[in-house]
């Protein structure tokens, strides 16, 4: 049976239809082919050693697939890895070589665990960077029905180094965040728009769409709404949101009632109001922290840059927490005996709250990072929404000190 809304998509699909000025108007647009964004996942290459402790750990995941034969004919020097991830599998890979003779990739791209019947990848050495594109078809069953789509991503070979360490090692970074545009007419106003996923899939709550609401042709942060959102206003009026699963389309339909408008998180605006419950179970609220310079610092200890920055920001925190500082820590993750342990450790002496993907804080701030950091003045400003660790984020906080 085919649905109302597939009926529709249909119907504008081949007839061109972009909407109706009824109460129950459907408004649909198809997007335009995906373009590969510069945004890199990393994954370190590992001996087989560290890598089988790591496949062990994951011994009872359906989604793992661990390497169940090598390839033929390895050096020494092979490393291995994970985290090549889509289709819903975590696919492992081989990279072997070096900077001078180049390298060649062995990826498992049919998830059976065997590297040995997959076609090689070989690296191009463009710009002094080893890299090639990998473009595939993901097979999943939807409603009963295999559903063939594209992926695409340019993976890398980088040196980095790793949280903890001083020293670089071989990772791979994977490029596969990609966005589809396209526009949307709503009576006389066309919008453009855009949808990005990862690993061609566009409808996880973490993905999201931008509009182009002012128009000036790029899409800033307040134009940004995560798939989760669900809604957005438009003018006077408010819109349910659908994006499909593989970014071909984005359709509204039209709501009876405007929605409230969600806060904006700009510089200069007030922060929402929110709660939270710390880890001994005492509830606070963001006006509790009001007068004071405060960090939310939007974190995970399974997070590496957040790993890294911990023990700056301890210290941080010890040394302006007299002078009017304060933190509240919103970790990813509901293992609260691990986060406990972590932050008794590195002696991270302020409030924290635990909270999954969906929490209502993460939501209100629209995460889609980590770590991510809004610092806000004494008097619940905003004053950065865009900080990174390292120095700039301690230099803004002293700043933030001196002129708020």
């Amino acid at each position: 049976m085919i649905t109302t809304l597939l009926f529709f998509q249909i119907f504008a699909t081949v007839f061109g239809y972009n909407g109706g000025s009824n109460k129950d108007s459907l408004f649909i647009a198809q997007t335009g082919s995906p373009a590969l964004l510069d945004s890199a996942g990393i994954s370190l290459a590992l001996s087989e050693e560290e890598y089988n402790k790591i496949a062990d750990q994951h011994s009872t995941s359906k989604y793992f697939i661990r390497i169940s034969q090598k390839p033929t004919q390895l050096s020494s020097g092979a490393r291995f890895g994970s985290n090549l991830t889509f289709g819903g599998f975590n696919r492992s890979w081989v990279i072997d070589g070096d900077e001078k003779q180049g390298y060649k990739l062995y990826a498992d791209l049919n998830a059976n665990g065997n590297l040995s019947d997959d076609s090689l990848l070989k690296f191009s050495h463009i710009n002094s960077k080893y890299s090639v594109m990998l473009q595939t078809d993901a097979i999943e069953l939807n409603d009963g029905k295999e559903e063939k789509y594209p992926v695409q991503m340019k993976l890398e070979v980088d040196h980095v180094v790793p949280p903890g360490k001083t020293e670089k090692q071989l990772a791979l970074k994977d490029y596969s965040k990609t966005q589809r545009k396209g526009v949307l007419q709503i009576g006389k106003r066309e919008i453009s728009f855009a949808l990005t996923g990862a690993q061609g899939i566009y409808n996880f709550g973490y993905n999201w769409v931008s509009f182009d609401f002012n128009g000036d042709g790029t899409f800033s942060p307040i134009e940004n709404y995560d798939v989760r959102e669900k809604y957005v206003n438009v003018g006077d009026s408010s819109y349910e949101f659908q994006v499909d699963r593989y970014g071909r389309s984005l359709t509204l339909r039209l709501l009876s009632e405007r929605l409230t408008g969600r806060a904006s998180l700009e510089i200069g605006s007030q922060v929402p109001e929110f709660s939270f419950k710390d880890l001994n179970g005492q509830v606070h609220h963001l006006s509790d922290y009001r007068g004071k310079v405060l960090l939310l610092d939007f974190w995970g200890y399974w997070c590496g840059p957040c790993v890294a920055e911990a023990p700056a920001l301890a210290a941080t925190y010890s040394d302006l927490h007299p002078n009017g500082f304060d933190i509240i820590g919103i970790h990813n993750g509901e293992d609260t005996t691990s986060v406990k342990k972590f932050i008794s450790q590195h002696k991270m002496n302020w409030n924290q709250t635990i909270e999954g993907d969906d929490g209502p804080i993460q939501k209100l701030f629209r995460i889609k990072g980590y770590p991510t950091y809004f610092l806000i003045g004494k008097n619940g400003t905003i004053i950065s929404n865009t900080l990174r660790p390292g120095e700039e984020l301690s230099r803004n906080i002293v700043a933030g000190l001196k002129d708020y």
